[in-house]
């Protein structure tokens, strides 16, 4: 049986005390073969099934963090302006992160940034309502510049399939902050530019590297990999997805992250990833990588 459709997990506190909680917004449905691209099933089905029409059952996460006074919401969502045709197909039930936030008691409206790992509809597609207006009122909205300008551009491979319309809308209501590469955006969590997935995909590294956690704190620093790694599954770093824009970056810059993330005992949350958040990961004697006592 499914679990709900909307939860929120119990917080995690982080060095700096900065406190983190998984918000799921809903599920969604790609297909088997693409997300997991040129990598042959009988590899990938070792960790999880297809249905009957090829599709992966995946859950839309959001985290909600809090720190240094300010509530930050990372990922959207696919939000409220899909058709009803393209929900069928790609198998969405909710996926509105302000109706996730409150049916968990949370209210939209204390939102201070809302941080965008990248600009497809599965993670930016819930930046504005129906009528075209920002769902969190009061926040900032965070991407890269250079995620910005790749929807901007004339690319033929990303036409159309970035959130280029909400993005402007969101510009339009002076609540968009284009950033450059890493950049802390409050103290103690951190963007990383990864890029890999699309031109200006982002990473959230949590936990301030400056000390200052307290002695409650029981972890140190965490990431959220937004989908340059989008679940524990892809955790072999050269299992690229149909859907990353550059592969071969993708692999290099996972390759260097991961292994920091298992040498560093980083806590790990994954965008889509149904299973209980967050995880660590270690290093195997082959020197690839899996989720830690699996």
């Amino acid at each position: 049986m499914r679990r709900p459709l909307h939860e929120i997990s119990a917080p995690q506190l982080y060095a700096g005390g900065v406190s983190v909680r998984v918000a799921r917004a809903g599920w969604f449905r790609p297909d088997a073969g693409a997300f997991f691209g040129v990598v042959p099933r009988p590899l990938w089905s070792r960790f999880t099934e297809a249905d009957e029409r090829g599709r992966l059952e995946l859950r839309l996460n959001l985290l909600l963090i809090e720190t240094a006074g300010k509530r930050i919401l990372v990922e959207t969502g696919t939000g409220v302006r899909m058709t009803e045709r393209d929900q069928e197909i790609k198998g969405v039930e909710g996926g509105d992160p302000a109706e996730a936030l409150r049916a968990v008691g949370e209210d939209p409206e204390a939102i201070d940034y809302v941080v965008l790992s990248h600009l497809h509809y599965d993670h930016a597609g819930g930046m504005v309502d129906r009528t075209g207006r920002p769902l969190f009122p009061r926040a900032r909205y965070v991407v890269q510049r250079d995620e910005s300008e790749a929807a901007h551009g004339d690319e033929l491979r990303l036409q159309g399939i970035m959130e280029l319309e909400q993005l402007e809308a969101v510009r339009a209501a002076n609540q968009l902050a284009e950033v450059n590469g890493e950049v802390e955006l409050v103290e103690g969590v951190n963007l990383l530019r990864t890029g890999g997935h699309t031109r200006g995909s982002q990473a959230v590294l949590i936990g301030s590297a400056r000390g200052g956690g307290r002695a409650e704190d029981p972890h140190e620093r965490a990431i959220f990999w937004g989908d340059l790694i989008p679940t524990r599954w892809q955790l072999p770093v050269r299992w690229t997805s149909a859907f990353d824009d550059y592969p071969i970056d993708a692999i290099e810059v996972r390759n260097s992250l991961v292994a920091r993330a298992a040498d560093e005992s980083w806590w790990c949350y994954f965008t889509h990833d149904p299973g209980e958040l967050p995880i660590q990961i270690e290093r195997t004697e082959k020197g690839s990588y899996r989720p830690r006592g699996s």
